[in-house]
């Protein structure tokens, strides 16, 4: 059995019985695809049916169906549905192929895949660059940059916290105070004939070795009990039992509280009493007034 040039075994030695090629002529290999304007773009029949025309795949002019070169087959060709013309080489798709041999000038065009982005470990997502460490000003180059010299920030260098301050000692000296005693009666508080100034005032000293001190009457009957005990004599008539205290604070400094007297407590000679039950700073050289005539003089021990 003869085989054709286009490698098929025919049983005619003229023509190939299975693709029309002259038996015995040159080889015949695949071409390229058509344009689409050749053959497949224009209409059916366009390649014309009988003589006349010639081999849109060889040249060779027609003589019947098969080109008697390269064994096109036109009533093949004929059949097959028409493919729009293609606008550029990047667009021109592959066809049909006809007889076994592609369409001839135009070149299939391969799909342009996105690089694929290298997969981390296991096949997951690629992991993402570590970040890089801060870098951390040198000594040098930090003075004068807003960093001191020990690679802190100028002006914020750590320092030990600041000590409390330690608890002042301080004394109260108890007087009878003519001034204060005299501006009360010139305002009319008190009545001088009912209340007059005692004939021999005398003084008297407290330590405030405690942080809670308590001026007052002491009362055993009433077990009544305070640190500053203005009982007499001589004896201050409006003095309140539980009168005022001073408390030392966590800064070491000393507070007055008047704890609800009957007859109010005053600080350096003003007219209007502390309010009640409010802490008021202290230091020493302040007056504070109780009573009809009573002074208590904060003093350093």
């Amino acid at each position: 059995m003869a085989r054709c040039p286009a490698g098929h075994e025919s049983q005619t030695s003229d023509y190939c019985d299975t693709c029309g090629a002259v038996m015995g002529g040159s080889p015949v290999t695949p071409a390229a695809l058509l344009e689409s304007t050749a053959l497949l773009g224009a209409e059916p029949g366009a390649a014309g049916s009988g003589s006349g025309g010639s081999c849109p795949n060889c040249g060779a002019e027609r003589g019947g169906r098969f080109c008697e070169e390269c064994g096109f087959d036109y009533e093949l060709a004929e059949l097959l549905p028409s493919v729009p013309a293609a606008t550029g080489a990047a667009q021109t798709q592959a066809g049909p192929e006809l007889n076994g041999h592609a369409p001839r000038g135009a070149e299939a065009a391969a799909p342009q895949l996105p690089d694929p982005q290298p997969a981390g470990p296991g096949g997951g997502a690629p992991e993402p660059e570590p970040e890089a460490p801060p870098v951390a000003p040198s000594p040098d180059a930090a003075v004068g940059e807003g960093f001191g010299a020990d690679g802190g920030v100028a002006g914020s260098a750590s320092q030990p916290p600041a000590a409390p301050l330690s608890a002042q000692p301080l004394a109260v000296v108890v007087t009878a105070d003519r001034e204060y005693y005299a501006a009360q009666v010139e305002r009319g508080d008190i009545i001088e004939s009912e209340f007059p100034f005692p004939k021999y005032p005398g003084e008297r000293r407290f330590a405030l070795d405690a942080d809670l001190v308590r001026i007052g009457r002491a009362s055993a009957s009433r077990g009544i009990a305070v640190e500053i005990d203005l009982t007499g004599p001589p004896l201050d008539p409006a003095v309140s039992h539980l009168h005022a205290q001073l408390s030392r604070g966590a800064d070491g400094g000393w507070r007055l509280v008047d704890l609800g007297s009957a007859n109010g407590t005053r600080l350096n000679g003003a007219e209007q009493p502390v309010p009640v039950e409010t802490e008021v700073p202290v230091k020493p050289g302040d007056r504070i007034h109780v009573g009809v005539w009573t002074t208590l003089t904060l003093e350093e021990a």
